[in-house]
């Protein structure tokens, strides 16, 4: 319960000094490790943070906090499994206490999951940054998520 605290205090505060919306904008190319460009296909699992933003599709799955927006309307939101669901007037949806999956599809999309067995896979355009300890796979290539800055992908 203490690491899923700590794991939602840092993920809180990357969201605030990141910003959402930014996320979902997929014009800037980081410098970071874990980067790709393209339209392409991400799968990853560990501990930790993942936030993704973009056009297309997340099948996400893990315990812990997620939240999901739709910045342009219209988009798919699937969400099985256990917690409390809570929605914002800004539009992000919260599942605190969430263990089970999530697909969400659709353009200008924002999931974000801190927690624990984290699974995800994505697909479309968009950027990912993925802080904690883990595993991805993007066009063939495996890497470690990261502390730190994490790993930030671009699809």
């Amino acid at each position: 319960m203490k690491r899923i605290l700590a794991l939602v205090l840092v993920a809180v505060t990357l969201v605030a000094s990141l910003g959402f919306a930014s996320l979902a904008d997929a014009s800037a190319v980081s410098a970071d490790h874990g980067q790709a460009q393209g339209r392409g296909t991400l799968t990853a699992a560990g501990d930790g943070i993942a936030i993704l933003g973009g056009n297309g599709a997340v099948s996400i799955s893990g315990n812990g906090i997620l939240w999901v927006r739709d910045l342009a309307g219209g988009a798919i939101i699937e969400v099985t499994g256990y917690g409390e669901k809570k929605e914002f007037a800004d539009g992000w949806l919260q599942y605190s206490g969430f263990g089970g999956n999530a697909y969400v599809e659709g353009t200008r999309i924002v999931v974000v999951l801190a927690g624990v067995d984290i699974e995800l896979s994505a697909e479309g355009r968009g950027r990912v940054i993925l802080w904690g300890h883990g595993t991805y796979e993007l066009s063939g290539r495996t890497a470690d998520w990261g502390t730190g800055f994490g790993a930030r992908v671009k699809l």
